[in-house]
């Protein structure tokens, strides 16, 4: 199995954790914050990864430390994770997870680039139109892109939307250097 398969199926059966438990919003930010550890302490990832400390050590200190703090169904699916060795996987497992989640409650998350920095006017617009399009709601998180001159470059997962004035251009030329070709 690829690593991406192996991430979402961990995230498909948190998911379904998650939505046991009524609140995978709240199962999506503590996941994030779990792993956001893992990338900002060294030590900690270190203490995880390392094939020196046995699996049960580590399940004894992540209970200890989040027993209590994070709900039992997602600390017990990170002794899992542990169990089965794939603790560096947790990053992408939260990577997927999220996207499961925002799936799981009609929401989508889009890249923006505009050319200049968009006012709330436009980003309300844009939230609105992107909406009816995906017919979710409506995550941007946006980029500013000078080069594209103007207009939009929507991007979904791997799905691109170019409207900008840059890629008409383009177009515009290529459609005129094969209009002398001929």
């Amino acid at each position: 199995m690829q690593e991406t398969t192996v991430s979402r199926s961990y995230a498909e059966a948190l998911l379904d954790l998650a939505i046991a438990d009524g609140d995978p919003d709240l199962y999506a930010e503590l996941f994030r914050q779990f792993v956001g550890l893992l990338e900002t302490e060294r030590d900690f990832r270190s203490f995880l990864e390392t094939p020196r400390v046995e699996p049960d050590e580590k399940k004894r200190v992540i209970r200890k430390v989040f027993a209590g703090v994070i709900p039992d169904r997602l600390l017990r699916f990170l002794l899992v994770v542990i169990d089965k060795r794939r603790q560096r996987l947790l990053p992408s497992v939260a990577a997927e997870f999220s996207d499961l989640v925002d799936e799981h409650s009609g929401r989508v998350r889009v890249e923006v680039t505009t050319a200049a920095e968009p006012d709330e006017a436009l980003q309300v617009e844009l939230r609105q139109r992107l909406g009816q399009m995906f017919k979710r709601e409506v995550l941007p998180r946006y980029r500013v892109n000078p080069r594209i001159i103007g207009g939009v470059i929507v991007r979904v997962g791997d799905r691109i939307l170019d409207g900008s004035i840059r890629h008409r251009l383009q177009m515009l030329r290529r459609s005129l250097m094969k209009a002398e070709v001929e």
